[in-house]
C-alpha cells in the first residue's frame, strides 16, 4: 500500500510539474536535420520527472523505519545529472565539458563505494573485479547508459517510454528476487519499489509528451533518466540480480545506439558528430508517426523483459541465453529495417 501510495505521488506529481513546465520551459527550436519535429516546442519536460520521483522517494523514505543511504545515493548522482542537462537546455555547454562534468560526478557515486566488484559468470563461479576495474567497469556502464537514452531520446515516447517500460522489468527483476532467490531478499524488494517510483515518474511525463509532443523531456530528462537507470541498476546488481538480466530489460536502446555507431563507422562518418541515422530517426523520416515507432520499441522493451524475468528463474546459464537470443534477434531486425528504410529514403531523395 505504502509503495503503491508512493508510485502515484510520484505520477501525479510528474504529471502536474510538466504541465507547469509547457508555460515555463524555453522551446527547442528545430535547427538542425537531427531534429525531427517542425515547430518550437517547450524542453527540460524532464524537470517533472525528477519533481516526481523525488516526491515519490520521500514519501517512501518518510514511511520506511531506516534511512535507505543507496537510494539517495542513486538519485543525487540522477539529480546531478539531470540539472546538468537542465543547463544545457537553457544555455548549451561545449560536449567535451558536459563529458568532463559526467565523468566527475559518476566517479564520485563510484568512488562513494557503490560499484560493481564481482560478477557470476558460471553456476558458483564469481568473476572477481576489484575495487579499480569494478570501478571503472560501473562508470563505463553509468555514461553508456545516460547517452543511449540520450542518443534515442529524439521521437516522442519513445526514449523516455522505452526507459520507463524497463524499469518496469527491472523492478519485476528485484521482486522475483526477493520472491525466489537465495539471498538479498528484503534489500531486492526496497530497490523493486525505488525503481517502480522512477518508472512512475516518467509516465507522468509522457502524457504530455505522447499527447501531441507538446513538450520534450530535453537534456534534463535523457540525463535525469540515464542515471537513473544506470544507478538504480548498478544497486540491483549489488543486491544480487545479475548484470545480464539488467542489460536484457534495456537491450532495444542499447540495440539501436551501439549499431548505429557501427554502422557509422563502417561509413567513415564523424562519430562525435550530431545525425540522424538511428534505425527509429530513418523510420520517421520516411513518414512513420511518432507513436508507432515509440510503440514497437516500447513492445520490444517488453518483450526483452519478459524473457529476463524467465530466464532469471533459471540461473546464470538460462539468464546468458535468454540475452544472447534477444541480442540476435535485434540485431538482424533492426538491420533489416534500416536496409528497408533507407532504400526508402534514397528513392525519396532520387
Amino acid at each position: 500500500m505504502i509503495v503503491g501510495i508512493a508510485c502515484f505521488l510520484a505520477l501525479l506529481v510528474a504529471w502536474v510539474v510538466t504541465r507547469l513546465m509547457m508555460e515555463w520551459a524555453i522551446a527547442d527550436v528545430p535547427d538542425a536535420a537531427r531534429k525531427l519535429h517542425r515547430a518550437p516546442t517547450p524542453t527540460a519536460g524532464g524537470v517533472g520527472i525528477m519533481a516526481g520521483t523525488l516526491a515519490g522517494y520521500i514519501y517512501l523514505s518518510w514511511h520506511f523505519d531506516f534511512v535507505v543511504s543507496e537510494a539517495w545515493t542513486c538519485l543525487g548522482l540522477a539529480v546531478a545529472g539531470g540539472a546538468l542537462g537542465f543547463w544545457d537546455d537553457r544555455s548549451p555547454i561545449g560536449p567535451k565539458i558536459k563529458l568532463l562534468i559526467m565523468v566527475t560526478i559518476t566517479s564520485v557515486f563510484v568512488i562513494g563505494g557503490m560499484r560493481i566488484e564481482d560478477i557470476l559468470v558460471g553456476p558458483g563461479v564469481d568473476l572477481k573485479l576489484g575495487p579499480l576495474i569494478g570501478g571503472l567497469g560501473t562508470m563505463l556502464w553509468l555514461l553508456v547508459m545516460v547517452n543511449v537514452v540520450n542518443f534515442m531520446d529524439g521521437a516522442n515516447g519513445l526514449s523516455i517510454g522505452s526507459s520507463a517500460v524497463g524499469l518496469a522489468c527491472l523492478s519485476g527483476l528485484c521482486w522475483a528476487e526477493s520472491t525466489f532467490g537465495a539471498s538479498g531478499a528484503t534489500n531486492l524488494a526496497i530497490v523493486g519499489s525505488y525503481v517502480q517510483i522512477c518508472a512512475l515518474a516518467c509516465c507522468g511525463f509522457l502524457y504530455w509528451n505522447v499527447n501531441g509532443g507538446r513538450i520534450f523531456a530535453g537534456d534534463a530528462g535523457a540525463l535525469f533518466v540515464g542515471l537513473a537507470i544506470g544507478t538504480l541498476s548498478v544497486w540491483a546488481v549489488i543486491s544480487d540480480v545479475h548484470p545480464l538480466s539488467v542489460a536484457t530489460c534495456f537491450l532495444p536502446l542499447l540495440a539501436d545506439s551501439i549499431l548505429t555507431i557501427i554502422w557509422r563507422a563502417r561509413h567513415k562518418a564523424n562519430l562525435l558528430q550530431s545525425h540522424a541515422d538511428h534505425v527509429y530517426q530513418l523510420a520517421i523520416r520516411s513518414g512513420r508517426p511518432h507513436l508507432q515507432v515509440a510503440a514497437l520499441y516500447w513492445l520490444a522493451t517488453g518483450l526483452c523483459g519478459a524473457v529476463a524475468l524467465l530466464a532469471t528463474t533459471g540461473g546464470v546459464s538460462w539468464i546468458s541465453l535468454g540475452f544472447g537470443l534477444c541480442l540476435l534477434c535485434l540485431v538482424v531486425i533492426l538491420e533489416r529495417v534500416r536496409a528497408h528504410y533507407l532504400a526508402i529514403l534514397s528513392k525519396q531523395a532520387g
